[in-house]
């Protein structure tokens, strides 16, 4: 019989104000797996430590505070796009479990332009992916 594939979350982090919905919602679901989770941060050359904005380099060391907390080990990942660091870790670590931010700004659009989740569905076949709706309200 096939061995048991432990089970393995990450979550992906972003600067927003919004994330820390989308590492409460990690630690819950790694909580009920009694899985490690990750929270895996992509550093693009955008937000490089001399050209990220002060407001979203406060943000986001709330948000790796905050899943540090909550026992999350969290990762520095260096890449061009998000995407590629992403589905580069998730394939080393053997995650089974992915959870995402999406704001419903940006929902459609994503989809149309195939995204970094279309290509983590396709990509990360295996693992199971969670999309936690962001605040809409922002035009």
């Amino acid at each position: 019989e096939p061995a048991l594939i432990p089970e393995r979350v990450m979550v992906c982090m972003s600067s927003s104000v919004d994330a820390p919905r989308v590492i409460r919602a990690g630690a819950r679901i790694a909580g009920r797996l009694g899985a490690r989770w990750y929270a895996v941060y992509v550093e693009t050359p955008r937000e490089a430590p001399g050209r990220i904005s002060a407001a979203d380099r406060d943000a986001l060391q709330r948000n790796l505070a905050l899943a540090e907390e909550l026992g999350a080990t969290v990762v520095r990942v260096k890449a061009d796009r998000p995407g590629d660091g992403l589905i580069a870790f998730a394939k080393r670590e053997g995650i089974t479990h992915v959870v995402f931010g999406q704001s419903a700004r940006t929902r459609w659009e994503i989809l149309l332009k195939g995204s970094t989740l279309n290509r983590f569905l396709e990509e990360v076949g295996d693992a199971a992916v969670q999309v936690i709706p962001l605040g809409g309200e922002k035009s």
